[in-house]
């Protein structure tokens, strides 16, 4: 999990606390050319105030104004598609005609994403399932062998410590495998 999905979580926690209503957005799928990799998230208040990114800047503003009207309301998680076509591509900015898919939490529940903070302030891996059937989001301990996964149903991100990569010494080894990592 790298600082920007600490930021992500820490925001949304934050406005739970606070009352407001907001929205936890993850890119699901990407096909083609897409600014964020599946996995990516963003939190979206009320008001607009959005922590994140989920396309560098592309979707926010047409994610911002369906807050604003209301479409993202309710309590069941949801799934949209942006560059479906090329006309819809160019409209909203995606890259060589790429096409995004995200899931929307309208109301993601506060105790989850507590659960997830706390599991990671811990050093743990964690994974975190949202049921689009159900609306159910649990979770639970992850492993090292874990990876994202999506099936148009549920979805699976992994949250938690990064591998890093530690080189001690200055030697020829480590003076080519520097540049790689």
């Amino acid at each position: 999990m790298d600082s920007l999905d600490t930021q992500v979580l820490d925001a949304a926690r934050r406005w739970a606390v606070a009352g407001h209503r907001f929205a936890l957005v993850t890119v699901a799928r990407t096909w083609g050319s897409a600014p964020r990799p599946p996995g990516a998230w963003m939190a979206l208040r009320d008001d607009g105030l959005v922590q994140g990114s989920v396309s560098g800047g592309c979707l926010e503003d047409d994610l911002i104004a369906r807050m604003a009207a209301g479409e993202l309301a309710g309590e069941t998680p949801q799934v949209v598609r942006y560059g479906v076509t090329a006309e819809e591509a160019r409209r909203f900015g995606l890259p060589c005609g790429g096409t995004v898919e995200l899931v929307i939490e309208p109301a993601p529940a506060a105790a989850q994403l507590e659960a997830l903070a706390t599991r990671i302030a811990a050093g743990q891996l964690a994974l975190r399932t949202v049921d689009l059937a159900t609306g159910i989001t649990t979770v639970a301990t992850g492993s090292r062998g874990d990876a994202m996964a999506w099936d148009g149903q549920r979805l699976v991100t992994v949250h938690g410590p990064a591998w890093r990569l530690l080189l001690i010494g200055a030697g020829q080894v480590s003076r080519f495998l520097a540049p790689m990592a």
